[in-house]
């Protein structure tokens, strides 16, 4: 029996990355107003985290869980297509922060909007045990996720719960 809720766990997970990222991609696509992959608009999310002095290339890294070299060259499209900027620190001038511009900022909230949309759709015929339940099981299957990455041999940036 254990083999047969593993099965459909596993058969429903991968269906619902992959439906969420389809979702995401296509409600974009269609807005002919962005030009931005999933994953730029998860960056953009990030750094906005942070909207009054920005975010270092590592700590977008740290957070996203990806290389800071992944990073630069995103970072590096996201400014040709106006949705970063970067500047120097004041402080010090090795440093080098991103933020988002205007155009940034704004694609940030439709994206955050329509997660947010996309939520209530999901739990709106749902009792309140049964929402319970649903939060409950997502955040214990993130805490275990994040703590596979965290003893990962794998894991030289030694990340933490940032998720």
């Amino acid at each position: 029996m254990e083999d047969f809720y593993c099965k459909k766990f596993n058969d429903a997970l991968s269906d619902s990355y992959i439906l969420i990222n389809r979702i995401e991609q296509n409600m974009f696509n269609s807005s002919r107003r962005f030009n931005l992959s999933v994953s730029e608009l998860n960056m953009l999310e990030v750094i906005n985290k942070s909207p009054v002095t920005g975010k270092m290339v590592g700590d977008i890294a740290a957070e996203l869980m990806i290389t800071p070299s992944s990073v630069t060259i995103a970072v590096n499209r996201l400014e040709k297509k106006g949705y970063v900027a970067r500047h120097k620190s004041k402080t010090d001038g090795r440093q080098v922060y991103v933020n988002l511009t205007e155009k940034g900022r704004h694609a940030d909230r439709i994206h955050k909007r329509f997660r947010k949309n996309m939520a209530q759709d999901i739990l709106r015929d749902m009792n309140e045990n049964e929402k319970c339940t649903l939060v409950g099981c997502v955040e214990r299957m993130n805490s275990f996720l994040l703590s596979k990455i965290n003893r990962s041999p794998f894991n030289r940036a030694g990340l933490k719960n940032s998720a």
